[in-house]
């Protein structure tokens, strides 16, 4: 790694943290705002706040929660499978990448998410124009691709280190749980598990998803493909 891209990568990581201070800071200002303008009352002891998460209404609303990130995680296998049967050499060529370079991707990924929230907020300001609406439809489609495909790579890799053959001799003894397709849906039963902790797995969920998205982008979507062309000198 040379001396410009060890600079640059720490750069552009401190610069996308500062870009997300400055977009949640008014946020967590409005909140302390609200909190200082109406005090929970001191009367309601703590027992009584805690006892609200075992009502009905409290079991019913984590019964929802959860029905629903299983719905999620249901079709986040469907798309895994479909995308791992189409294109399993570029997903296994991602997720060496993401194992091989952790932090470089996650550099890139946490550049990469606030470069989206910066030129989605550009492009609103072009919607009266009537440009800025083909432009933000094309910056969704893109961002939702790199999604997708990113976090598909850190199934492929979570399934990986967790459950892959550590020799060659342990790959040839196993039958049936072996390929790309199986570390994959192993990763979505790992990650979808740790999705269902209340606080920890949303922490964990975020995570993965700026890995995967720098993980999409360093690798040009598993092709390798280089960012810029090289120059050749014409033959004679």
């Amino acid at each position: 790694m040379s001396r410009v891209t060890r600079f640059i990568i720490p750069a552009t990581t401190l610069t996308a943290l500062l870009a997300l201070v400055l977009m949640l800071a008014p946020g967590f200002a409005s909140v302390a705002a609200a909190k200082t303008a109406s005090p929970a009352p001191a009367s309601q002891p703590l027992l009584s706040q805690l006892s609200e998460l075992t009502t009905i209404q409290g079991a019913a609303a984590a019964m929802t929660k959860t029905a629903v990130i299983v719905s999620m995680l249901f079709v986040w296998i469907v798309m895994a499978v479909i995308v791992t049967l189409f294109a399993g050499r570029e997903v296994r060529y991602s997720s060496v990448e993401v194992r091989a370079s952790a932090l470089y991707c996650f550099a890139l990924g946490l550049v990469a998410l606030t470069s989206f929230v910066i030129t989605a907020i550009v492009f609103s300001y072009l919607v009266p124009y009537i440009v800025g609406v083909p432009l933000l439809a094309a910056l969704g489609v893109f961002a939702i691709l790199t999604k997708v495909y990113g976090m598909i790579s850190i199934f492929h890799a979570a399934g990986s280190v967790v459950a892959g053959s550590r020799t060659r001799a342990q790959l040839d003894r196993r039958r049936w749980f072996r390929g790309d397709l199986a570390m994959v849906i192993a990763g979505v039963v790992i990650l979808g598990a740790i999705r269902l902790i209340p606080v920890a797995g949303t922490i964990v969920w975020s995570l993965a998803s700026v890995f995967g998205i720098g993980t999409a982008l360093a690798t040009r979507f598993g092709r390798r493909d280089p960012a810029f062309l090289a120059w050749r000198p014409a033959e004679a």
